[in-house]
């Protein structure tokens, strides 16, 4: 046996060029992860802070119709107004509209209200003090 004519390196595995993308580790984001990163770009955009002082900062919202139709005094606590469709099902459309689903999914929303109450339909009773009760609200859903 004769030595190798050159040092070999024997630590480490050959490295493959990879771009930035190929190294990263990040996960994609699941649906309500990309909701709330639009939701939180669109409170952004709603109200802008200026940093002058700790003292002088003022929040501009944005200009949101129908906002007068609300007293006051709740104003600060409403974030987005959305006007759905009139008809029978329009609750079921704003919750549907506001969580990012779109306005058409409102009967996905009414469905998952049906299960959650047959899922705790013995804690609901309790709740609303009785099955009398319990019956009355699954018939107005």
């Amino acid at each position: 046996m004769c030595p190798p004519p050159e040092k070999v390196n024997t630590k480490g595995a050959q490295k493959k060029l990879m771009t930035k993308y190929q190294r990263s580790t990040k996960r994609d984001l699941s649906y309500w992860e990309y909701v709330d990163v639009l939701h939180s770009v669109q409170n952004s955009n709603s109200s802008i802070k200026c940093s002058t002082s700790l003292s002088d900062q003022a929040i501009l919202r944005r200009i949101m119709l129908m906002l007068d139709q609300f007293h006051p005094f709740i104003h600060d606590f409403i974030e987005n107004i959305v006007d759905v469709k009139v008809d029978g099902n329009y609750g079921y459309r704003a919750i549907a509209a506001l969580l990012g689903m779109g306005e058409d999914s409102w009967s996905l929303v009414r469905n998952h209200l049906l299960k959650e109450l047959a899922k705790w339909s013995d804690e609901y009773i309790n709740l609303l003090g009785g099955i009398d009760k319990f019956e009355e609200l699954k018939r107005f859903i």
